[in-house]
């Protein structure tokens, strides 16, 4: 080997301790840059509360959901489970048709109110007396003067309204007309409390807890609405609107009675015939459950067992009317059916009878 100069040897060393000391830097900027993650890490770490917090919507969230319900690690679990589905189905139908019905209500009963207000403030002329009868009185008491006749002048009245008063006839039309207008107030406001009990029991229906909690909740509120009447309350509402409604209509006729009787005839007629239709459909609901035509009115009357006594009056007639038509569709079948006719036995060939009965007056030949 050949030997190195001093020269070269002194550049070897500093060569050596250069890379000795920038292995160093990278070392010391290595552990800076792990200081620094150490920190940001120190400074991302959750701290307990920050923790319970996450926890508990976890859990909530876990409440919430089905997937125990599928698991199917218990038998109540799976009941409440399915439970719950099936109340939510319940719930979303009660609430909708409720919800509309209200809304009906209160739409009809502002409209309708609107009417019957108008219509009252157009008959109020008919409780007060007529200015233009003073002022006719007074004209006749000066002619009277101008013509000599102090004594009649003297003996009429110089102010008719002071002996006025409404017929009985108006009275009782403007007791009518207010009623149908009270009414109808009601019912919007008893549209207004339902909204209000249903957004309650959307709301509160469950509360809070664990689901077995939460569906015991809610059956003891439904449980609540069977035994409070909660329908029969709800489903008065469109029935006070109604009511309201027939009242409208008979004061109308009445007032235009006093004033025009064959314009009210139009009105009468209207009314009367309204008022049958409602009431035959009525009736067809209590008799037959499964008609149609259900209204408020007959779910009300069927909780109140009405249907039992219709159906007692209403059955002997039925099959008697059956019976009837029964009846005339077989001689409206003999009448118009060629084929069957009716001759002697003697004249019979023998086969339609047996040989004891062939001394029978008449029998059927086809």
């Amino acid at each position: 080997m050949c030997c190195l100069s001093e020269g070269e040897k002194d550049m070897a060393e500093k060569d050596v301790v250069e890379k000795d000391v920038g292995e160093q830097d990278v070392v010391e900027k290595d552990v800076d840059v792990v200081e620094k993650d150490v920190d940001v890490v120190e400074k991302d770490q959750p701290t307990l509360s920050e923790l319970a917090s996450v926890m508990k919507q976890v859990l909530d969230v876990l409440q919430d959901s089905t997937i125990a319900s599928k698991s199917g690690k218990d038998h109540r679990s799976r009941f409440w489970g399915v439970y719950k589905r099936v109340a939510e189905e319940h719930d979303g139908e009660f609430l909708e048709r409720y919800t509309s019905d209200m809304d009906i209500v209160l739409v009809f009963s502002g409209l309708f109110s609107a009417v019957s207000t108008s219509f009252i403030v157009a008959m109020e002329s008919n409780l007060n007396p007529n200015p233009s009868d003073t002022t006719n009185a007074l004209l006749t008491q000066l002619v009277q003067i101008g013509l000599g006749n102090l004594t009649v002048a003297g003996t009429a009245a110089a102010a008719p309204g002071s002996t006025w008063s409404p017929s009985p006839t108006t009275v009782w039309i403007q007791m009518i007309a207010y009623a149908s207008l009270s009414m109808s107030l009601l019912a919007a406001f008893g549209a207004v409390l339902g909204k209000q009990w249903l957004g309650y029991y959307k709301s509160n229906r469950y509360g809070r807890g664990s689901q077995e909690e939460r569906g015991k909740r809610r059956q003891e509120t439904f449980d609540g609405i069977i035994t409070w009447y909660f329908d029969a309350v709800v489903q008065s509402f469109p029935v006070l609107l109604q009511i309201s409604l027939l009242l409208f209509g008979i004061a109308l006729g009445a007032n235009l009675w006093t004033q025009q009787p064959s314009i009210a005839w139009v009105i009468i007629a209207t009314t009367t015939f309204g008022f049958l239709f409602y009431s035959l459909t009525v009736m067809a609901c209590l008799i037959s459950p499964a008609c149609p035509f259900q209204t408020p009115i007959s779910t009300i009357l069927r909780m109140l067992r009405i249907d039992k006594v219709l159906l007692l009056i209403f059955t002997p007639a039925s099959r008697y009317i059956q019976q009837l038509m029964m009846s005339a569709h077989g001689e409206l079948y003999c009448l118009t059916c060629p084929q069957v006719f009716t001759i002697p036995c003697q004249v019979c060939c023998g086969d339609c009878l047996a040989s004891s009965d062939r001394d029978g007056p008449d029998c059927l030949k086809h």
